[in-house]
């Protein structure tokens, strides 16, 4: 599988390299996994194309399930493996990089191995482990990470049954970078996020994080080919803002 981007979106590419994650779907316990191969020249193509395969399998927390699956470009993808098991309640990310060197840390707000080359594509401010951490466990889940044989990371989530959807309350006034995503899908649903990265001219991976968040907040649904559109009540926010 590989992802078309404008020039904009790839320019954060370490040239001459591919970037690879390969997916396996554990769909019954005496068979082989489905496997699926995702490629391409920009890190962020690749993160948003892996979530949107892995989010339609499982019933790990979006939010949560982002954040680990973001967290593989300190990994530099070597060798990452994302494992769909249980029905969807198990998903495990691993690579063969140079690991984590304190696990405990790691999962504590303001540690981070981010570089500059990093925080061009996600974040990179040591909270992503740790608000993963946190999601699951209010699901009543389990974040744990091991040690991967021969080296590199193993970050395994384990929920016991799909997250319950967010009821009512005021998720309070979408930013920016939001407000400029639900007029968009307003106009152009469904769509994207490649297609509303190149509209906005922002980076996929912000595109894809903030989409991330107003799923999350009920604003907007996302499609198994990883398009979104506004629910009702994201349509009904849209109209208050403008």
């Amino acid at each position: 599988m590989s992802t078309e981007l404008p020039d904009s979106l790839t320019a954060m590419h370490v040239p001459g390299t591919t970037y690879v994650v390969r997916i396996a779907v554990h769909r019954a316990a005496l068979e082989p996994p489905a496997i699926t191969e995702v490629r391409d020249i920009a890190p962020a193509a690749v993160i948003e194309a892996t979530f949107s395969l892995v989010a339609q399998e499982s019933s790990v927390p979006p939010l949560a399930l982002r954040e680990v699956i973001e967290n593989l470009i300190h990994a530099d993808f070597r060798d990452a493996l994302v494992t769909v098991l249980d029905a969807g309640r198990t998903v495990r990310v691993s690579d063969r990089g140079p690991g984590i060197a304190d696990p405990r840390r790691a999962m504590e707000p303001g540690y981070t191995s981010a570089d500059e080359s990093i925080r061009a594509v996600v974040r990179g401010c040591g909270s992503g482990l740790a608000l993963a951490s946190g999601l699951v466990a209010a699901e009543g889940g389990l974040l744990e990470i091991e040690e991967n044989l021969g080296g590199g990371t193993v970050v395994t989530i384990t929920v016991d049954a799909p997250p319950a959807p967010e009821q009512g309350g005021d998720p309070g006034m979408p930013n920016d970078v939001q407000r400029s995503l639900l007029a968009l899908l307003l106009e152009m649903a469904p769509a994207h996020p490649e297609t509303m990265a190149r509209e906005l001219g922002l980076p996929l991976g912000e595109v894809g994080r903030e989409l991330v968040m107003l799923e999350h907040r009920g604003l907007v649904v996302r499609f198994a080919d990883g398009g979104r559109v506004l629910t009702e009540r994201g349509a009904a926010i849209v109209a208050t803002l403008f």
